[in-house]
């Protein structure tokens, strides 16, 4: 035991030597391995914008900090992905409960918005501040709607599945992701509708949620998830999760009525230049028929009579 504590030590030690400070924000304090993180003010700007709009929506502000690393190197990634969850491996960036930290890719290494990356592993840290035992799927609907990681494309995406029956079950999964990698996006947009469905389901009940959790947190507690929800929705999880499940059945025909809208738009012309050729056709095989002979104008007198000219008193 005592072998494996002073193992621990040595490698906070080595990664305290090889990562420097970078910047410091409002929200953030930012470390790289040559202490530089470019010209990022601007963006840095931006996303303290955006944890600030999170934590009005919420009502909490903290004080402390969210430390961020930013790994310059695929090999870097791995290491520190290595003995975590599958999908760690294949994400661009990842919150550690365990050290209370934040791990992104630097930026050469990401395709997708670098801001919504810094806001979605922003949001599992502040919520890990908040509370105890939040369940996965609130995690993940939070840093999915606050990084802005939704559009239409998913929502489709979603009631398509549900559709042809592809379900999760989210009480099942509240604190483990999907052991097939295939269901990994599935289970984010789960997450967001069923976290969209808490809030919109009861706005009241919702905003008594965030009241409880700030209360405690202005005592400098963290909430307990599960007793935060009884109260404020006079449910339990399970029932949320069978209401839930209810919804999502019911959003999947949406996805048939937008199917077959989309095959009568799709048609529509179509049939009209069918229509249009198919009547031009019975017009042209119709005879010509002379059209009659106009009929000459009967002549009219000119000359005014002598009534015309009479004056009138």
């Amino acid at each position: 035991m005592r072998s494996l504590l002073l193992l621990f030590l040595f490698l906070v030690s080595g990664l305290a030597a090889e990562y420097r400070v970078a910047a410091v924000t409002e929200n953030l304090v930012v470390y790289s391995a040559d202490g530089e993180f470019g010209s990022k003010g601007a963006f840095l700007q931006g996303v303290d914008k955006r944890i600030d709009a999170l934590q009005r929506d919420t009502g909490i502000y903290l004080e402390q900090k969210a430390d961020v690393y930013i790994v310059p190197d695929r090999a870097s990634y791995r290491q520190l992905a290595s003995g975590k969850a599958a999908i760690v491996e294949f994400s661009d960036a990842f919150y550690s409960s365990a050290e209370r930290r934040i791990y992104l890719r630097s930026s050469d290494q990401i395709w997708e918005n670098y801001s919504d990356i810094f806001l979605h592993e922003y949001t599992h840290w502040y919520l890990d501040e908040i509370f105890l035992s939040a369940p996965l799927w609130f995690h993940e609907g939070m840093a999915t709607h606050y990084a802005g990681q939704t559009g239409p494309e998913r929502y489709l995406h979603f009631v398509r599945e549900r559709f042809w029956g592809n379900k999760l079950d989210l009480f099942a999964l509240a604190y483990d992701y999907p052991a097939e990698k295939r269901d990994w996006p599935m289970y984010y947009l789960s997450s967001w509708f069923a976290t969209d469905y808490m809030r919109n389901k009861d706005e009241a009940a919702w905003r008594r949620f965030w009241g409880i959790a700030s209360a405690h947190a202005r005592l400098g507690h963290k909430t307990r998830f599960v007793s935060a929800f009884s109260q404020a929705y006079n449910s339990s999880l399970y029932e949320f999760n069978l209401d839930f499940a209810a919804y999502s059945r019911r959003q999947a025909w949406i996805y048939l009525i937008i199917g077959a809208n989309s095959i009568i738009f799709a048609i529509l012309p179509v049939v009209l230049i069918f229509a249009w050729r198919k009547r031009r056709k019975k017009l042209l095989s119709m005879p010509e028929l002379e059209l009659p002979a106009a009929e000459p104008e009967p002549e009219t007198d000119a000359t005014p009579s002598g009534d015309e000219h009479k004056l009138v008193d």
